[in-house]
């Protein structure tokens, strides 16, 4: 915009100026649109300062009229209509916020009776759901979630498939829930679209369900049409809530599964739930091509293994990869052969110092 005034006014000066005039015109007038840039800015930041100001005076006014009563209210001493009628139509949204305040903080009957006390204003958010700005989709999903499942589920459900990754993982977090293991299942349909997130993450985000998930997870698991990262995952969780019934399954597919990533998550599960009639399966892994699959199968030893396999552990800690004779050493450890450990940390071998650094790790 400044460039195109310029230009103008350079038409408009007579040829007679001097060369030195007309540059200190344009100079001139280049500092002077500066200047009113510079002040509308300052002036939008005083305004923007004195309405967050506002409404900071308001929270607290209303946080004061509201503090008694929604405590009383929690606790049981009173009705939730002693809290409803302090509630005037404009302080509805407020409050939608204010009670989420204290129902991320509660649980049993008192998160109940909190999410009771939503329930008249929760229309309010509704509409936002659809909002064009997905922040404030995500902000309405992340209520209806926290407040309102039993009622909204279908619209929190539906956000599962919204365009921005954010409202998505949003609803997927609000669904995923120990309270409400009923909604586990369009989660796990729909996660094929956050294998982008970290796969330990998605992992502990599903099994925050619990042991109530596993039948969904095992269904996964077994399921040779899904993407072998998505079973990665569930496989993952099935072995963070210890599912003992999980292990023949992770077995069959071990025997037939060729990527790295998913035969990896079934021996880290082994390796926590898995039996001895599961170990010549496991031992046929020591030894393979991928460096990541061979520190798995290390680590699953460490736990299963018997007087035989310490052998095999012996070898993987000179393995070419230090990931892999890392855990081979701390499998080593957790077997008990410390000796073992403790005769490589002293024969000045290039392994040596990895030895010493696991048989420190048991001080710590």
């Amino acid at each position: 915009m400044t460039l195109g005034l310029l230009c103008t006014l350079q038409q408009e000066i007579p040829f007679d100026y001097g060369m030195g005039e007309r540059l200190l015109l344009f100079l001139v007038i280049g500092i002077s649109v500066l200047l009113a840039f510079a002040i509308g800015f300052a002036i939008s930041v005083i305004l923007l300062r004195l309405k967050n100001q506002r409404k900071a005076v308001k929270w607290n006014r209303l946080e004061r009229k509201w503090d008694e009563a929604i405590l009383s209210v929690l606790e049981g001493d009173e009705e939730y209509s002693t809290f409803w009628n302090l509630v005037t139509p404009d302080e509805e949204l407020f409050c939608i916020n204010y009670i989420m305040r204290y129902a991320r903080w509660l649980i049993g009957i008192e998160r109940e009776r909190a999410v009771h006390l939503a329930q008249p204003y929760l229309h309010r958010i509704v509409p936002r759901s659809n909002s064009r700005d997905a922040q404030r989709r995500a902000r309405a999903i992340q209520t209806l979630g926290e407040l309102g499942l039993a009622t909204h589920s279908d619209i929190v459900t539906r956000a599962l498939d919204d365009q921005s990754p954010l409202v998505a993982m949003v609803a997927a977090r609000a669904l995923a829930r120990k309270e409400h293991p009923q909604f586990l299942r369009p989660v796990l349909q729909h996660l094929h679209r956050f294998t982008t997130w970290s796969p330990n993450f998605l992992a502990s985000l599903l099994s925050a369900v619990g042991p109530e998930a596993a039948p969904d997870l095992r269904e996964v698991l077994r399921d040779s049409s899904r993407q072998p990262d998505v079973r990665a995952v569930v496989t993952t969780a099935l072995g963070y809530i210890y599912d003992y019934d999980a292990a023949d399954i992770a077995a069959e597919v071990l025997e037939v599964e060729r990527d790295k990533e998913l035969i990896t998550a079934c021996l880290r599960l082994m390796g926590r739930v898995g039996r001895e009639d599961h170990l010549p399966l496991v031992r046929c892994f020591i030894e393979a091509q991928d460096f990541a699959v061979r520190a798995a199968a290390a680590s699953a030893l460490g736990s299963l293994g018997r007087e035989e396999d310490l052998a095999r552990l012996r070898n993987a800690c000179d393995d070419d990869s230090r990931w892999v004779a890392l855990h081979a050493a701390r499998a080593l450890r957790d077997a008990g052969d410390v000796e073992s450990l403790q005769a490589l940390a002293a024969s000045g071998q290039p392994r040596a110092t990895l030895a010493l650094q696991v048989l420190s790790e048991m001080d710590e």
